[in-house]
């Protein structure tokens, strides 16, 4: 009796190896693992960062703040249309954009861009007050691109021996 070589087990255990290292090959380089590129509105190095520190002294219970912070962006794609979303204390997401000192906010040559924005109506009671929140950084199809915390603290207008939360404190 020969046994044929093309159909020993160990034979078929390489060409079975050879065939997924094959398909795993194949499947990398139509589908662009390991190689880093911009799919037109997100770069994957998106950064936001709300004013010096995070943190935003407010005074909770005004009509209309005239409080203001900086919120700057950094690694977009350039041209980006940019909205910054933020949830209120009613869980309400609110686009801040037009409350920014920039409209429309668009990312520039180098994907970066800078704006402030006035809290206006973030310290009304029920809408604002102390607290953390996240802004986000969407583009036009409300893809998230970028997040940042921030920070709601009653600094200078506290009570005398109220607590001071400890994301405030400073």
């Amino acid at each position: 009796m020969t046994k044929s070589i093309l159909f020993t087990r160990r034979l078929a255990l390489v060409w079975l190896a050879l065939g997924l290292l094959a398909g795993l090959a194949f499947s990398a380089a139509y589908a662009g693992i390991g190689t880093a590129r911009a799919d037109g509105h997100a770069s994957g190095f998106e950064n936001v960062v709300v004013g010096n520190s995070g943190s935003i002294d407010l005074q909770p219970g005004n009509r209309s703040s005239k409080t203001t912070t900086w919120i700057y962006g950094s690694g977009f794609v350039p041209g980006t249309d940019v909205s910054l979303l933020v949830v209120d204390g009613n869980g309400v997401i609110s686009d801040i954009t037009s409350a920014a000192s920039v409209f429309p906010l668009v990312a520039n040559d180098n994907g970066a861009f800078a704006t402030k924005w006035k809290l206006g109506r973030f310290t009304r009671k029920g809408v604002g007050g102390e607290g953390m929140i996240s802004l986000w950084a969407v583009d036009q199809s409300f893809n998230n691109l970028a997040s940042a915390p921030v920070a709601f603290c009653n600094l200078n207008n506290r009570k005398e021996g109220a607590d001071v939360p400890a994301f405030c404190a400073s």
